[in-house]
């Protein structure tokens, strides 16, 4: 019998694999076909995960033999239709319909719902994908996100999901720079205190001269920063697209010297507890595209501070 932490840790990622196939059902149908195949993939983990909680051999189980051997698990008719769908995609390149998938959809649902309590003494609901996250301040952030959602304070989700995600970028990079402070996401120096105002070469010029400088330093500046902050999402592999609703869904997140945040909202925002789940979702699958693949920066180079040797020569006579 396997202990509650490992049982926590796995379920999560059934559900994150199964909440994976709840998005791709509600895309295109051609993309939402591929639904099927992470239900299934997410139900069949469920149950070798089962299988070997109740010390059952699996190797040689065949996906419906688990409910002869555990004659407690439900569904079993609707699963056979969703492995029979399964089949079909991946051996017969035959697409499901609409109604298929968002049958698959309900059963899949159902199942979780109906089994993991009673097999596992945990209501799939309530297991949290926040689990999954190696990064404490980021995790921090989301449960207080995501309790503020429970309390429908849906500011204080927002703020917390945008700062939980300017921790994830931050620390992240900050965990991969060298001693010298060179980081392999740098794609070019901050621009904070670049604009006009800043700068006042403006001032120097009378009349339309002054006010069109200003205004061709402060778009070339924000155009460098738009550049800047895009090839660094897309290096980090997140998803720009959802990077982009997400951005226009949170507050700026503004870091000062000394380690102080702001928040700073910029016009009116239409939050709904659907936009604050999104948010809290998002920053998830950022985290976890993020540990896929993860380095120690010791490893790779000597990040050691230099020796300095002082060297004190006696004055000539």
């Amino acid at each position: 019998m396997l202990n509650k932490e490992i049982i926590v840790k796995r379920l999560s990622l059934i559900k994150y694999l199964y909440q994976i196939g709840i998005e791709q059902s509600r895309q295109s149908e051609t993309i939402a076909s591929f639904s099927i195949l992470s239900f299934h993939d997410s139900i069949e983990m469920f149950l070798k995960l089962l299988a070997e909680h109740k010390n059952i051999r699996s190797d040689k189980l065949n996906f419906l033999d688990y409910w002869t051997k555990v004659p407690s698990l439900t569904l079993k008719e609707s699963m056979r239709n969703l492995n029979s769908r399964r089949v079909n995609i991946k051996h017969k390149g035959l697409l499901p319909s609409k109604s298929d998938i968002e049958i698959s959809r309900v059963n899949a649902t159902d199942f979780f719902e109906q089994n993991t309590l009673p097999e596992f003494g945990i209501d799939f609901k309530e297991i949290s994908l926040l689990d999954l996250i190696q990064y404490e301040e980021v995790k921090k952030n989301l449960e207080i996100a995501s309790e503020s959602l429970e309390n429908n304070n849906i500011e204080k989700c927002i703020e917390h999901s945008a700062l939980a995600f300017d921790d994830l970028i931050h620390n992240y990079e900050k965990s991969k720079e060298s001693y010298f402070g060179n980081s392999p996401f740098y794609f070019g120096k901050d621009l904070t205190f670049l604009s006009s105002f800043h700068i006042g070469i403006g001032n120097e010029f009378e009349g339309r001269t002054g006010r069109k400088l200003d205004d061709f330093i402060d778009r070339v500046k924000e155009s460098l920063e738009g550049i800047q902050s895009a090839v660094k999402i897309l290096s980090f592999g997140i998803d720009y697209k959802k990077f982009s609703k997400f951005k226009l869904l949170t507050p700026n997140v503004v870091r000062f010297i000394g380690g102080n945040r702001s928040a700073e909202i910029y016009g009116e925002k239409k939050w709904t507890k659907e936009n604050c789940q999104f948010c809290i979702d998002f920053v998830i699958e950022s985290s976890l595209k993020l540990q896929e693949f993860d380095f120690d920066i010791n490893e790779i180079m000597d990040n050691t501070p230099p020796e300095i040797k002082i060297i004190n020569k006696k004055a000539s006579t």
